[in-house]
């Protein structure tokens, strides 16, 4: 197996235990369950870190340029997202279906806390349960992922570029 799959599918399942993990225990309305999105970016840091050094070592052994590495990690993205993408989706229309009331009270119990007037609230909430909320959270999820994940694999590329520098023959 490559090391991008390898590592795509270990951060994957750690992510899918995780927010299983606080969905079953209660604390996905959380600090943890408020923003589950947190440890999914360390995990692909890491897991694209590791996954470009597998890269490195089978392919680039005598040292690695800043695109090799960059491609290896964005590769590691793009699946990651696309499958996270897909379970988040599930997990809201199959799993958590309170997942959207859930959001809702909460918000609107942010926006009471800062004293924003009734009427701004109930205009909220109509506009909120006529919204396509499923697909839009899981395209959020997706770009999300992707945006910072450019970020990423530039500094992944550029680490395994300064670290592990190609020797000219």
């Amino acid at each position: 197996m490559k090391p991008e799959t390898r590592f795509t599918l270990l951060i994957f399942a750690i992510a899918v235990i995780w927010k299983m993990g606080l969905f079953i225990t209660g604390l996905d309305t959380s600090f943890l369950g408020k923003y589950p999105l947190l440890l999914v970016f360390a995990l692909l840091l890491i897991g694209m870190y590791r996954g470009a050094d597998g890269r490195r070592k089978i392919d680039h052994a005598d040292g690695i340029a800043f695109m090799p590495a960059f491609r290896s990690a964005m590769s590691i993205s793009a699946l990651f997202s696309l499958i996270y993408t897909l379970f988040v989706y599930f997990y809201i229309t199959s799993i958590d279906n309170q997942f959207m009331n859930k959001f809702i009270a909460n918000r609107v119990t942010e926006l009471r806390a800062s004293n924003t007037p009734e009427v701004d609230v109930n205009a909220w909430i109509k506009g909120a349960q006529e919204f396509p909320f499923a697909l839009t959270w899981t395209l959020f999820t997706f770009i999300a992922i992707m945006v910072i994940s450019v970020f990423y694999a530039g500094a992944i590329g550029r680490m395994m570029a300064k670290k592990y520098p190609k020797l000219s023959a």
